[in-house]
């Protein structure tokens, strides 16, 4: 009779215990939706085999009336890099490649800057951002070419410090993953990855081709915030070129199977996906992260910050937290682990720089964890936020006061127009008709158009997906233009 007593007194105690942390969550996460004012997004928190928490908040165009609900399809972006890095794993355990080959060795094509990279660079090295090339994003942002041009383009890229010497984040590396991976299988990374992760665990709807989220019916839509207009909807990103560093899409039910496959070490029944040992490697921490981490260090105050293969990692109240953000235009997500206690959290969102996805994935691990819930992780990170985005919104006007209005242009508007061209970056083309202006990215990539500023500077209509204005100087010599910048990027006048 005790006994019984005992088991229903305890059973009884942890199904409350376990709603009242629902209950503060949920009002955590309504409260955190109209601080940052976001559209719609899904969370989900998993322990071990139990799913302790699922809901979808919100609409998935702030201008309809679609809920999203738990099927609803969201931007993966960057946390497809851990999957990536799955499908190296699983080709490691099959013996078919190994962590330290060379990438030469098995993409004879692959060419950086760098002689001595390309020659030395492993393939655990394409996933740990520290390969000494830097940031070349404009490559397949502001371009449409094929995988292959663009990493024809990214081979011009110029070395930025010593190979395994320092740390810049990198998409490009990880399109040459899935092209190692696509070279050593046979199969695009696509297929598989679909055949040996997707289908086993179950996630029947996540997509790794981003043209086919049309078909599946049931999306959210990309949201941003634009400075002078509030929100307002953005293109989607359909950049498949850059597939395997972030053109993943799920829902929240499949993110609830990922994480306890992840939680489980990737055992299904009686499969493992991925040796133990395997699996592990993926979470042990590859390079030292220092200053280029998340803002939210400022909050949590690690002691060390570390990557993995595919998986960001600090100290949080004597625990290791893996994670890892994922970010595509209007769109955000979040995972976060902590494997030591069996318990994951992911968050979707679809208004972009939504950094409730922090606040969330901390306040999780403090109720669920440390049975804590007196920090108010919304505010916190809302204020931290704010004082970034005041500071940048100050420096992005101010440059529309510093206007030098009694300077005149050089030449004749018609003298500005032409092709331009960069071996990077591609090709502009500057026209004039009827006395207006415009401006060709790469065939029509991005097409603005341009009024005078200052000097020989314009400045383009809003950016489509960045909502801001860009300014682009001519630079001129002898009477004539030579070449133009924009996006930081130089492009050499051709005719």
């Amino acid at each position: 009779m005790t006994k019984n007593f005992i088991f229903i007194f305890i059973f009884f105690y942890f199904n409350i215990f376990s709603q009242s942390r629902k209950d503060i969550l949920d009002d955590f996460i309504l409260s955190g939706k109209e601080l940052w004012n976001i559209p719609g997004l899904s969370v989900v928190v998993v322990t071990g085999d139990s799913t302790v928490y699922k809901k979808s908040f919100g609409k998935k165009n702030y201008f309809g009336e679609e809920a999203v609900d738990t099927k609803t399809i969201f931007s993966m972006a960057s946390t497809t890099k851990a999957l990536i890095s799955m499908c190296l794993g699983i080709l490691v355990d099959r013996d078919s490649i190994s962590w330290e080959d060379k990438v030469v060795d098995i993409l004879p094509s692959f060419k950086l800057s760098d002689p001595y990279i390309t020659k030395d660079a492993r393939v655990k090295d394409l996933l740990t951002h520290n390969l000494g090339i830097g940031n070349e994003d404009r490559l397949w942002t502001t371009d449409s070419t094929s995988v292959e041009e663009m990493l024809f383009k990214f081979s011009k890229s110029p070395k930025k410090y010593p190979l395994r010497g320092g740390y810049t984040y990198q998409n490009i590396m990880y399109v040459i993953a899935g092209q190692v991976i696509s070279k050593v299988s046979g199969l695009t990374w696509q297929s598989f990855m679909k055949n040996n992760i997707l289908d086993k665990a179950g996630l029947s709807c996540t997509l790794t081709w981003s043209k086919d989220i049309f078909e599946y019916n049931n999306y959210t839509f990309p949201h941003q915030i634009d400075y002078e207009e509030g929100i307002v909807n953005v293109p989607f990103t359909i950049s498949d070129q850059i597939g395997a560093a972030g053109m993943m899409w799920s829902c929240a039910d499949d993110m609830e199977k990922y994480l306890k496959f992840l939680l489980n070490e990737t055992q299904l029944l009686d499969e493992r996906v991925l040796k133990k040992k395997t699996f592990n490697y993926l979470f042990k921490p590859h390079i030292i992260v220092g200053d280029s981490f998340y803002p939210t260090a400022k909050l949590t105050n690690p002691n060390w910050k570390t990557y993995g293969l595919g998986w960001y990692q600090h100290d949080y109240r004597g625990e290791k937290i893996d994670f890892h953000t994922g970010s595509l235009q209007g769109l955000v997500a979040i995972i976060g682990l902590i494997r030591d206690k069996k318990i994951g959290v992911h968050v979707f969102a679809n208004l972009d720089h939504a950094e409730l996805r922090h606040a969330i994935m901390y306040k999780v691990m403090d109720l669920f964890v440390f049975d804590d819930d007196s920090r108010d992780w919304n505010k916190e990170i809302f204020d931290l936020y704010d004082e970034m985005d005041k500071k940048y919104k100050k420096s992005y006007f101010d440059k529309f006061n510093e206007r030098d209005e009694n300077s005149k242009m050089s030449l004749h508007l018609i003298d500005y127009a032409g092709t331009y061209e960069s071996d990077m970056y591609g090709k502009i083309v500057v026209s004039v008709k009827d006395k207006k202006m415009n401006l060709d990215v790469n065939n029509g990539i991005k097409i603005f158009e341009l009024e005078w500023w200052e000097n020989d500077v314009f400045i383009t209509d809003k950016d489509e997906k960045w909502r801001e204005k860009l300014f682009v100087l001519f630079n001129i010599r002898d009477n004539s233009v030579r070449d133009l910048t924009i996006y930081n990027a130089k492009f050499k006048k051709v005719n």
